[in-house]
């Protein structure tokens, strides 16, 4: 058998025909495709033990992704994508992440095109805790006769752990205004706690706050 007269007897029409199903091949496989913009969440995962993220974040990316129409149907029907930033091997102070199409998470067979911002900057403190006494603060006055004489709170001292610059900052802990107005009675109370705006932890729970309310010796 001669190879050479099989591969280059009517060579014209066997170029033409190869050619012809290199285009059905791209034709059949894009077919169908389509690419679509949309704002994806970005999750933190695997912040350092002991540290806390500070500051203002980007929360969100735009991505464009590239796939079957089927696909990206779902997509926009309530499939998640999801920016994913691993802060694993990130230290205190300021960290720039960037992000690549890995740390886009999205359907099988989908294509990341595009990504904005590519990169997000961080900054990491470590978390520092601290002790208070409770402050009580009231709202108000109790009824005519009767007098505000004393409180006990429990527990006496509370826990509490952020990050270091803020809690730097933070002198004191006191409760959101208690409403004794009108009372004649001692009452005790779950109050809910003042933290400032601060992003603060509390270790204590089920604190208390007895007031003691006496008529007037007047």
């Amino acid at each position: 058998m001669d190879l050479r007269k099989i591969l280059f007897d009517n060579w014209a029409i066997k170029l033409i025909s190869l050619l012809l199903s290199v285009t059905l091949w791209f034709y059949v496989t894009s077919k169908g495709k389509m690419e679509i913009a949309l704002t994806a969440p970005i999750e933190l995962q695997n912040i350092p033990r002991g540290m806390a993220v500070v500051g203002d974040v980007a929360r969100y990316l735009e991505v464009r992704l590239q796939g079957q129409e089927r696909v990206l149907r779902d997509i926009t029907t309530g499939k998640r994508v999801v920016g994913i930033l691993d802060l694993s091997l990130t230290k205190i102070g300021e960290n720039t992440l960037r992000i690549s199409p890995d740390d886009i998470r999205r359907p099988s067979g989908v294509a990341v095109t595009h990504i904005s911002p590519y990169e997000i900057k961080l900054r990491l403190e470590p978390l520092v805790r601290k002790t208070f006494r409770l402050a009580p603060v009231f709202h108000g006055a109790p009824a005519v006769g009767y007098v505000l004489k004393g409180t006990s709170i429990r527990p006496q001292r509370i826990t509490v752990e952020g990050p270091q610059g803020v809690m730097g900052t933070l002198d004191k802990l006191q409760t959101m205004p208690i409403d004794i107005q009108g009372v004649r009675s001692t009452i005790t109370v779950e109050p809910k706690i003042d933290y400032q705006g601060k992003p603060i932890k509390l270790f204590e729970k089920d604190i208390t706050v007895q007031v003691f309310i006496e008529r007037s010796r007047k």
